[in-house]
């Protein structure tokens, strides 16, 4: 049973990058594409997140080290997905312009 698990996680993790990629093919995007990837991505990065740091928690509540083999894997999905979101924030919305992306950082406001 747990042998098949982890593909099934795999191809769960997979699914954000189908429909992203379906949206792109078939022209669903919307009027603002870039800003639908860019969110798409970012939304999966903070789920992914989630899903990883959960992993600890659930291990110790349910006494499973099952939970613990899908770590790296969510964790890695997590690198995946916010790599596919910076690189849409810099090769698609500025185009390597790192003038323009140096100064739209700069202009964001973002008290914690």
């Amino acid at each position: 049973m747990k042998k098949y698990l982890k593909p099934c996680v795999f191809v769960l993790g997979l699914i954000p990058l189908l429909i992203i990629t379906y949206k792109i093919f078939f022209n669903k995007l919307g009027p603002e594409p870039v800003k639908e990837i860019s969110h798409h991505t970012g939304e999966w990065t903070l789920i992914f997140i989630v899903l990883t740091l959960a992993m600890t928690p659930l291990k110790k509540i349910t006494k499973s080290n099952i939970w613990i083999s899908f770590r790296r894997m969510l964790g890695l999905f997590v690198f995946f997905y916010a790599t596919t979101h910076l690189m849409t924030y810099v090769i698609i919305d500025y185009r390597f312009d790192w003038q323009q992306i140096y100064s739209d950082v700069l202009k964001k406001n973002i008290y914690l």
